[in-house]
């Protein structure tokens, strides 16, 4: 299976920093441990890249030589929310933070086609310029 990983506490990224594939998710946590040689007590997190119903995991190391691995609860930016959306928040991140690159890929296409019908317009001019250049208008 494909995974991806990246540090969420203290450093927070909008970019998964690890990508690759292992047989499992623990394994996969152990291989980003130990690749990144994380201090004990960093905080990470690995997402099964498999689609909409992705395993998301949380993990604390917990020993460096040889490195040890225990689950981390989910942190939430709003200290005064519940226990349940404390856990529906790696949910609510995954699904805003898609719809955040619908959006992106929206405006992308629309600065693409802009670019391109500015571009086809720019050289129509040209052609009626060089016509009326030479006489042929």
């Amino acid at each position: 299976m494909n995974y991806a990983a990246r540090m969420m506490w203290p450093e927070k990224s909008a970019t998964w920093d690890y990508l690759g594939a292992a047989e499992s998710l623990d394994d996969f946590a152990m291989m980003y441990a130990t690749d990144k040689a994380l201090a004990v007590g960093t905080e990470f997190v690995i997402i099964e890249k498999g689609g909409a119903d992705s395993d998301i995991q949380f993990f604390k190391v917990s020993r460096a030589n040889p490195y040890g691995l225990i689950p981390a609860d989910p942190r939430v930016e709003n200290s005064g929310s519940t226990s349940t959306s404390a856990a529906a928040a790696p949910q609510e991140f995954m699904q805003e933070q898609s719809i955040a690159a619908v959006w992106r890929a929206m405006y992308s296409n629309i600065f693409f086609f802009g670019r391109v019908t500015g571009t086809a317009f720019l050289v129509f001019l040209a052609f009626i310029g060089i016509a009326k250049w030479f006489g042929l208008w």
